[in-house]
């Protein structure tokens, strides 16, 4: 009897000890609005590391997103250039998870991407990105939990 308890102690402490260490990280769904004009023009959800820092999280809404809830119809108007929609005035654009707190910027002007003029896979653009990282570093660049 006493064995099979310091076995099953061993087993339990071998658990703990796989589980705290050396296990790859796991991801975490984020939620993306744009909002224009005082409207949200885009909703979206795109996935990021555990671990992610603010930083990190701002670069992967500059990717094609894991999926689009909504996207106004205006962003598809630039016929010179359908695979961008350019939002003149005051842009915010919030992340949140339910788990942690939002994220946010607000910006002038801001250019949003998509991978073909029949897509709706809106994302923010690099430049977009790099000026959303330098209004939000205020935020630290610390992991999000």
């Amino acid at each position: 009897m006493k064995r099979r308890a310091l076995k099953a102690l061993a087993l339990l402490a071998m658990s703990g000890l796989l589980a705290s260490c050396a296990l790859p990280p796991g991801m975490k769904l984020l939620h993306l609005r744009v909002y224009h004009g005082g409207e949200c023009v885009l909703e979206t959800d795109f996935d990021v590391p555990d671990t992610s820092t603010v930083s990190e999280i701002w670069d992967a809404a500059g990717q094609k997103p894991f999926s689009t809830q909504s996207a106004a119809e205006s962003l598809g108007a630039n016929k010179a250039n359908p695979l961008e929609a350019k939002l003149t005035g005051l842009v915010e654009i919030r992340i949140s998870h339910p788990a942690s707190d939002e994220i946010s910027a607000k910006l002038t002007n801001l250019t949003l991407r998509r991978s073909s003029k029949d897509s709706d896979d809106w994302h923010l653009s690099g430049n977009g990105v790099s000026r959303a990282k330098k209004e939000s570093s205020s935020q630290g660049d610390k992991p999000v939990r």
